[in-house]
């Protein structure tokens, strides 16, 4: 039964359009400027990016509110045997709440509620890679407290504390022949729910003038360990057991954020980042089942950078006009790449509208990203004593509108 074992690819099957199963959507401004966040500090956004910088915020507190709508689209083909497939997704909808409050001088405080990780990948019914993946959905929302201290108008520091909670449903076929005893195609479906998980963000910013500021983050990495798991059966031969528990973990990588940002002019700000995400953390995916046994399967990905630029232009008192840029790498290797995680490499393209009146903002922004087309296989699928290569040639792309309010009293 260890074919089955392929089942909980718990984390990965949810590339929509980043790097892994990362989503960087965070802020409906940042996302105009390319998420380009570690060092530019306006509102209450900067809670997720560096939360350091809350102290070059106005005003005794603000609010943010936003969502993003993912619409993705994957396609697969193989050359030799003509198969083709593409993924018919339903539309991501990543979200986030930030809060700040300045309780003195130095001392600032700061709340956040998002969704870094999270999206669903749905493959057409029995298609060739259905022994794989039929359909996967995984949900992380992340709750962060965080306090910021300003040491002099220079230097700041702040570290926040993280609870997670996640939750996956994944649907996949028993092996490329079981059926019951009408032939249709035997699935298992494995769904746990409400997985706790922990983390923690240090930050700092050094801005030595008003033109300059220089900031970095470091966001731990989070675990999540279901324990109650359970997988469910169906279109199973009457041999075969109806249900069975499951346990396994999914590493969401830590990663590191070193960004700068410039004002040439009173109007204009520029920033940089460079992004370095730890996804070698994610070595192998383990799973145990209560009845069925253990299985690992090697998953052995790779460190990745990603650098984003991006700029915004102050038209008027009301108006402000972003535009930005990123380039985003797949941390999976060639013989690893399956239809859980069809994570390419990518170039991306972002563009930003804001409105100011009063104390209120609103900011609309749009990402459209562009996969390279990439040809590679997952050469440690298990049926019998054969190990079957799914092997193809993946191309994929997405359109991601936002939107985001600011109050600022």
């Amino acid at each position: 039964m260890r074919k089955l074992l392929l089942t909980l690819m718990l984390a990965t099957g949810l590339h929509a359009f980043a790097g892994g199963y990362r989503v960087a959507l965070q802020g409906a401004r940042m996302l105009g400027m390319a998420h380009a966040g570690t060092a530019v500090y306006s509102g209450p956004e900067t809670v997720f990016f560096n939360p350091s910088g809350m102290v070059y915020t106005t005003g005794n507190y603000q609010l943010a509110f936003g969502a993003n709508f993912v619409i993705s689209h994957v396609k697969y083909q193989n050359a030799e045997t003509l198969a083709t497939a593409q993924t018919q997704n339903p539309v991501g909808t990543p979200f986030y709440v930030y809060a700040t409050y300045k309780a003195s001088d130095n001392l600032y405080l700061g709340v956040g509620i998002y969704t870094p990780f999270g999206s669903t990948v749905k493959w057409e019914k029995d298609w060739a890679g259905s022994h794989l993946v039929n359909n996967i959905s995984l949900k992380a929302i992340y709750f962060q407290l965080s306090a910021a201290y300003k040491i002099n108008d220079y230097f700041s520091i702040a570290a926040s504390f993280i609870s997670a909670s996640g939750s996956v449903n994944f649907n996949k076929n028993i092996n490329r022949f079981m059926t019951d005893e009408e032939g249709n195609r035997t699935n298992v479906e494995l769904e746990a729910k409400n997985i706790p998980a922990t983390g923690y963000t240090l930050a700092a910013t050094i801005r030595p003038s008003n033109k300059f500021t220089f900031g970095l983050s470091y966001r731990s990495k989070v675990i999540f360990k279901a324990r109650y798991g359970k997988a469910t059966f169906n279109d199973r031969p009457q041999y075969f057991p109806e249900a069975d528990a499951f346990t396994a973990e999914l590493p969401m990588p830590a990663e590191f954020d070193l960004g700068m940002a410039w004002k040439p002019a009173k109007k204009i700000t520029l920033a940089f980042d460079l992004n370095r995400t730890y996804w070698s953390v994610y070595k192998s995916l383990d799973i145990k089942f209560n009845r069925l046994g253990i299985s690992k399967l090697p998953k052995n990905w790779k460190d990745t950078w990603t650098w984003r630029i991006g700029a915004e232009f102050q038209i008027n008192d009301n108006i402000f006009v972003r535009a930005g840029y990123y380039k985003d790498y797949s941390p999976i290797p060639e013989t690893y790449f399956s239809p859980e995680t069809p994570s390419l490499d990518s170039n991306n393209f972002t563009f930003g509208l804001g409105y100011q009146t009063g104390k209120l903002s609103i900011d609309l922004a749009f990402l459209y990203v562009n996969g390279k087309e990439r040809n590679a296989s997952y050469d440690y699928y298990k049926e019998g004593l054969s190990t079957p290569k799914f092997a193809g040639e993946y191309v994929s792309n997405a359109f991601v509108p936002a939107f985001g309010i600011t109050y600022k009293p």
